[in-house]
C-alpha cells in the first residue's frame, strides 16, 4: 500500500513529538500498599498487623516506596487505595497491594473488610466492605506493568449466615495482575500457630519475596508449595496470574538473564536431579526439587505424582457450573471414549473415535491419537509419553500436571524419538491462558485455554493451542500450525463431537 508523502509527513512528526513523552514514562516504579487489620470488635486477629509491618520492611529492602495501614476503616482504605491508583497511573512501574485481615465472598464477588464492619445482613457486604473483584479490574486498566495482589485473607468467615462457602470466591487475575491467595478458593487459611509472629502463608511470602533475582511468577510456585509441604496439605495456596512474561521485584541486568545455552545446561541439570528422584516417589525429594526448579515441566511432572501419593486433604470451591478440581483422581478413566473429527488443510476431514485403556498408576494408552497411529500414551496427568508415531524422553507436557489455573507456565525439553530410530530435541513453553465457553459439534463447554509451542531441532515449528476440562484426558478441542524450515504453513483442528465415560 503506498501511503501519501504528507500522511507520511504527518505520521513522522506525531511519532518524534511522542517520543519526549514516551521517554519520561517512568518504568522502575515500585509503590506498595500494606494494610493489616486485626482489631475486629467480635472477631479479633492475632497476626495482622505484624505481617503488614514485616511486609513493609521486606518491600522496602525491594526497593518499594511502602504506606502502611494498621486497623484501617472504609474510609481510610477507600483513600489509601485512591491515592496508589493515581501514583501509579500512566506508569510502567510495578504496583503491589497486601491486605491482611477479614475477607468474605458473596455472590461468588470477594470483600475485604475494614475493622469498623457492622454487617447484620447479607445485603450489608457489598455496602461495607470494599469489593476485591471492582479493584483489581481498576487496577488492569489504571495501573502499572504489573499490579500484585497479596490476600491474606481466608480467614473464618466472622460473619454467620447460611453461605454455602468459607474463604474467598474463585477469580482469574485480569490483565498485567497477579493475585495470590493464602489458600485455595472456599477454604480457611491459618491465623499462625500460638506462638507465631506471623500467619503460615505470610512466613513463606516474606522468605520467597526477598529471591528478588527469581521471576515473580516463580516466587509465588514457591510458596505455593512451601505452605502445602508446612501445612501437610491442609493449606495450599493459589495464584492467578494475567502476565505472560518473566517480571522481577527488582530490575535483573540484561547481562544476567539466561542465554539459550545456558538454559538447555540448566535443564540437564533438572533432568539428572529428577532422574534420581522419580523413581522412589517421595514426597519430601519432590518438594525439595519443585522448590528448586518451579518453572520446569519436570515440576509438573513432579506434581502430578505427588497428588497421586500424597492426597489433598482440602477440597477447594468450584467456578460456577463446574466441579472441583481434584487431580489426584486422574483425567483418564478405563473404557473412556472420545469421537473425534480431524480437519486438515486441503484435505478431506475424517472421524476417529478414541478409546482410553491400560489405566495404572502411572499412565494410561488410548487408540487413535489423531491420525498418526493407533495407539498413544500420557500420564494420568496429561504428559505425553507417545504420540502413535513418536515416543518422547521425559513425556512433555500438554497440560498442567495438578490444578488448572490461568496464568500457569511452565517450560522444558523432551528428547523425540520416531519409529525409525532418529532422535531429535524438541523444546517447548506452554501457558494457560483463559477459562472460556467454547462450542464444538459436541456441545458448548467451560474450558481452559492452553497454548503451547514447540520447537523441533532440525524440523518444524509447531504452535497448538488446545480448550481442555480438567478431569477428562483429552482436550474438547486443538487447533494446530505447522511451519517447516522452508516456511510453509499448514494448520488444522481436532474437535470433540461426542465422549462418553462409564
Amino acid at each position: 500500500m503506498n501511503v501519501p508523502k504528507k500522511i507520511q509527513l504527518i505520521i513522522l512528526f506525531l511519532w518524534f513529538a511522542l517520543q519526549p513523552a514516551i521517554a519520561n514514562v517512568p518504568v522502575n516504579v515500585r509503590l506498595a500498599l500494606v494494610i493489616g487489620n486485626s482489631s475486629y470488635k467480635d472477631a479479633p486477629l492475632k497476626n495482622s498487623p505484624n505481617d503488614a509491618r514485616a511486609m513493609k520492611e521486606v518491600l522496602e529492602n525491594a526497593g518499594f516506596k511502602v504506606n502502611l495501614l494498621l486497623n484501617a476503616d472504609k474510609a481510610q482504605i477507600n483513600k489509601a487505595l485512591e491515592d496508589h491508583q493515581i501514583a501509579i497511573q500512566g506508569t510502567q512501574g510495578l504496583s503491589f497491594i497486601y491486605y491482611a485481615g477479614h475477607g468474605i465472598q458473596l455472590d461468588e464477588k470477594n470483600y475485604i473488610l475494614p475493622v469498623n464492619f457492622n454487617i447484620q445482613f447479607e445485603k450489608d457486604i457489598p455496602e461495607q466492605g470494599i469489593s476485591l473483584n471492582k479493584l483489581m479490574h481498576d487496577m488492569s486498566d489504571k495501573g502499572g506493568r504489573l499490579n500484585i495482589f497479596v490476600l491474606d485473607a481466608c480467614r473464618d468467615n466472622p460473619f454467620k449466615s447460611k453461605q454455602s462457602f468459607r474463604g474467598l470466591a474463585p477469580v482469574d487475575a485480569p490483565l498485567r495482575t497477579l493475585v495470590g491467595y493464602a489458600t485455595e478458593a472456599g477454604n480457611i487459611a491459618s491465623d499462625g500457630e500460638e506462638d507465631a509472629v506471623n500467619g503460615l502463608y505470610t512466613e513463606h511470602l516474606l522468605r520467597e519475596l526477598k529471591n528478588t533475582h527469581l521471576p515473580v511468577d516463580d516466587i509465588f510456585k514457591r510458596i505455593k508449595f512451601g505452605v502445602r509441604r508446612a501445612s501437610k496439605g491442609m493449606q495450599i495456596p493459589t495464584y492467578s496470574n494475567g502476565v505472560f512474561e518473566d517480571i522481577y521485584l527488582k530490575s535483573i541486568p540484561s547481562s544476567d538473564r539466561i542465554t539459550q545455552e545456558q538454559n538447555k545446561k540448566q535443564f540437564d541439570a533438572e533432568l539428572q536431579a529428577w532422574n534420581k528422584i522419580k523413581v522412589d516417589k517421595n514426597p519430601e525429594q519432590i518438594f525439595n526439587f519443585i522448590e528448586k526448579y518451579p518453572a520446569s515441566s519436570l515440576g509438573e511432572l513432579a506434581q502430578g505424582i505427588l497428588e497421586k501419593i500424597e492426597r489433598k486433604l482440602i477440597n477447594s470451591q468450584a467456578f460456577d457450573g463446574e466441579i472441583i478440581q481434584n487431580p489426584a483422581d486422574g483425567r483418564f478413566k478405563n473404557g473412556d471414549t472420545y469421537t473425534m473429527k480431524i480437519s486438515y488443510e486441503h484435505r478431506p476431514s475424517l472421524i476417529v473415535k478414541s478409546t482410553v485403556f491400560d489405566v495404572d498408576d502411572y499412565s494410561a494408552k488410548y487408540t487413535n491419537v489423531f491420525d498418526q497411529g493407533p495407539i498413544g500414551q500420557m500420564t494420568i496427568s496429561g504428559a505425553v509419553i507417545s504420540d502413535g508415531q513418536n515416543t518422547f524422553d521425559p513425556p512433555y507436557v500438554l497440560v498442567p500436571g495438578a490444578e488448572y489455573q490461568v496464568g500457569k507456565r511452565w517450560r522444558g525439553r523432551s528428547l523425540r524419538t520416531n519409529l525409525k530410530g532418529q532422535k531429535a530435541w524438541m523444546d517447548y513453553s506452554g501457558k494457560v491462558v483463559a477459562r472460556e465457553q467454547t462450542t464444538v459439534p459436541a456441545g458448548t463447554f467451560q474450558a481452559y485455554r492452553v497454548e503451547i509451542q514447540f520447537q523441533i531441532e532440525g524440523d518444524a515449528l509447531l504452535n497448538a493451542t488446545l480448550w481442555v476440562q480438567p478431569e477428562w484426558g483429552l482436550a474438547i478441542k486443538t487447533n494446530f500450525q505447522f511451519q517447516d524450515l522452508n516456511g510453509r504453513v499448514r494448520s488444522g483442528s481436532r474437535e470433540m463431537m461426542g465422549r462418553t465415560r462409564l
